[in-house]
C-alpha cells in the first residue's frame, strides 16, 4: 500500500500547485512531515524511490532525487531562498 501512496503523493505534487507550494514553502522537515501526514500519505524512502524511479524510467538514488527536487524549486534557489530545498532534503533523509 505504501507504493500506491507514494505514487499518489508524487502525482499530487505534479498536479496540485497549492500542495507543491505548501511543501516548498515549509521551513522545516517536521513541517513537511506534518503536511504529508495530514494528507494521509504514508510511505517509506524505498517506496518513494521506487515510485520516482518508475516515473523517471531509470533507477534513482537519494542524491538524484534531491537534485530533481532542486530543479522543481529552481526559482526559489535563484532568488537566494534555498530553505525549501534544505527542508525537503532533510525530510527525505528522515524517511525510514
Amino acid at each position: 500500500m505504501s507504493v500506491e501512496l507514494a505514487t499518489a503523493f508524487c502525482a499530487r505534487l505534479m498536479a496540485d500547485d497549492d500542495f507543491r507550494n505548501a511543501i516548498g514553502s515549509a521551513s522545516s522537515a517536521k513541517e513537511i512531515a506534518d503536511i504529508v501526514a495530514a494528507n494521509n500519505y504514508t510511505f517509506t524512502k524505498h517506496d518513494l524511490l521506487k515510485t520516482v524511479s518508475k516515473l523517471a524510467g531509470k533507477d534513482i538514488d537519494m542524491d538524484h532525487l534531491s537534485a530533481m527536487i532542486c530543479e522543481v524549486y529552481e526559482e526559489e534557489i535563484k532568488s537566494g531562498d534555498s530553505g525549501s530545498t534544505e527542508a525537503v532534503a532533510e525530510w527525505l533523509a528522515s524517511l525510514q
